[in-house]
């Protein structure tokens, strides 16, 4: 799989003992349909890998999203929101028609009340 994008998140709530990953890595296949990995567990620890593919990229971006969405839920389900932990692109790639930004803003304005 040829990596275009990745976007990895954490979420941490000492006191529940709670300490999430999650990875989301978009690309492209040997037969150059579109692929996402997302990958999930508690930190440190192997987890879970799903992998979707589909030769249309808005199938792609529709999973992406969905994703997205519900780590933004996190706080009323597990206590504790997730943080954008690391983030990237290949050169060229253009994240910001994957990512949508109402979405995206949210993981950083949960960054910035929790400050």
């Amino acid at each position: 799989m040829d990596n275009l994008l990745t976007l990895a998140f954490e979420a941490h709530h000492a006191e529940k003992n709670h300490h999430r990953r999650y990875r989301v890595t978009l690309g492209r296949d040997l037969l150059n349909d579109w692929t996402v990995a997302i990958s999930y567990g508690r930190a440190g620890q192997g987890g879970r890998e799903l992998r979707y593919a589909a030769t249309k990229p808005e199938e792609m971006q529709a999973v992406i999203r969905e994703r997205l969405r519900r780590r933004l839920s996190a706080p009323k389900r597990i206590g504790c929101a997730y943080r954008l932990a690391a983030f990237s692109a290949a050169p060229g790639f253009d994240a910001a028609s994957w990512l949508p930004g109402e979405v995206m803003a949210g993981f950083f304005l949960v960054a910035d009340d929790e400050r």
